[in-house]
């Protein structure tokens, strides 16, 4: 059996017009409020992800895969601007992650039903449209972005210079499975 069926990834893009607000119970955390770290990216495990520090270190690893030019599958993109830390998408992206996780599913639909723009209008993204990558079953962040990274479409929306603010989440998967499952989000302001 192919091995890849183990890391299904599936990639989401769309536009928002509106956002209203909501309550959220998940606490808020702050990306550059830690700035030092003990773990290079390729060290960097699920749980470290709920340290504001590793946090900063995603995003410091994707803010200098943008400023590159890449080819995504046939699409060339050019260098694109720094991505901001943005709590309300980590916060969605943590609930995602935990839904996923708790109901072992990978996908962009909820438990309940909600799609990504009503997973980010609940937790009050006040932005005019985002974009998800998710994925199962990467042990380390290096792993789950470079397998985003050769997938077209999860490429095309690290890459996508319409983006601003980016979040990114991972909840272990703690039954005989032992599946991580991650969700990184991205928005427009």
């Amino acid at each position: 059996m192919n091995h890849l069926k183990s890391f299904i990834q599936a990639p989401v893009l769309i536009l928002l017009t509106a956002c209203s607000a909501s309550s959220s119970i998940i606490p808020q955390t702050t990306a550059a409020s830690v700035t030092q770290i003990q773990k290079t990216t390729t060290e960097i495990s699920c749980q470290d992800l709920s340290n504001p520090a590793y946090q900063q270190a995603m995003l410091n690893a994707i803010n200098e895969i943008r400023k590159h030019p890449r080819q995504c599958g046939q699409q060339h993109f050019p260098a694109a601007a720094a991505l901001t830390w943005n709590n309300q998408l980590y916060q969605s992206a943590f609930a995602h992650s935990k839904d996923m996780t708790e109901h072992n599913f990978l996908g962009h639909v909820s438990s309940t039903g909600l799609d990504l723009k009503a997973r980010l209008k609940r937790y009050q993204f006040k932005g005019r449209g985002g974009g998800e990558n998710v994925a199962r079953g990467h042990q380390n962040l290096n792993d789950v972005t470079q397998k985003w990274l050769t997938s077209p479409v999860h490429c095309s929306n690290i890459m996508n210079p319409k983006f601003t603010d980016y979040a990114v989440a991972c909840i272990p998967n703690q039954s005989s499975q032992n599946r991580n499952y991650w969700t990184q989000q991205f928005g427009v302001r």
